[in-house]
């Protein structure tokens, strides 16, 4: 960056352009492209992004990876969700009682609500209409009555969505 770009700056700013840089990244934690672009719309002046990280080089100061891509991810500028660890249901999961299954096996008829085998023809399991991953609860108007083979191929199913 050119000595005149950065007088015609620090002119327009009232201040220098080194305290400017310090006020804005440090204080103010702007990164050197929205420090460019800021610049651009209130001056006039075109600088790249490139030439403001240089100058904040060559006055030390500087950010960790972490610390840039912290404040990318809390200013908006970045997507957490590449880093965040996936949630297993077991951490979600609650266990249902066993008064809760009886209650919801009796609204059921006993019967296996998709198929409607009963407990004689196959085994019946309570299941989560919503699943717990994706924020489901143990109300009993989320949970149902399925046999092993229609809760196993709804899991299937819905896995391959």
């Amino acid at each position: 960056m050119s000595w005149k770009k950065t007088q015609i700056i620090a002119d327009y700013y009232k201040t220098t352009f080194d305290e400017l840089l310090r006020k804005w990244y440090i204080d103010d934690k702007l990164s050197g492209e929205a420090i460019a672009e800021k610049i651009s719309l209130e001056t006039g002046v075109r600088i790249t992004s490139r030439a403001v990280y240089l100058h904040l080089h060559r006055l030390g100061f500087a950010r960790t990876k972490s610390e840039a891509r912290n404040l990318a991810i809390a200013t908006g500028r970045m997507d957490y969700s590449p880093f965040r660890k996936a949630v297993k249901s077991i951490e979600l999961r609650k266990g249902i009682s066993l008064a809760k299954r009886y209650q919801i096996m009796k609204r059921d008829n006993f019967r296996c609500v998709l198929c409607g085998q009963d407990a004689k023809e196959a085994k019946l399991v309570i299941d989560h209409i919503i699943p717990v991953t994706h924020g489901g609860t143990n109300d009993i108007v989320n949970l149902r009555t399925t046999c092993g083979a229609c809760n196993y191929g709804k899991k299937t199913y819905e896995h391959e969505k």
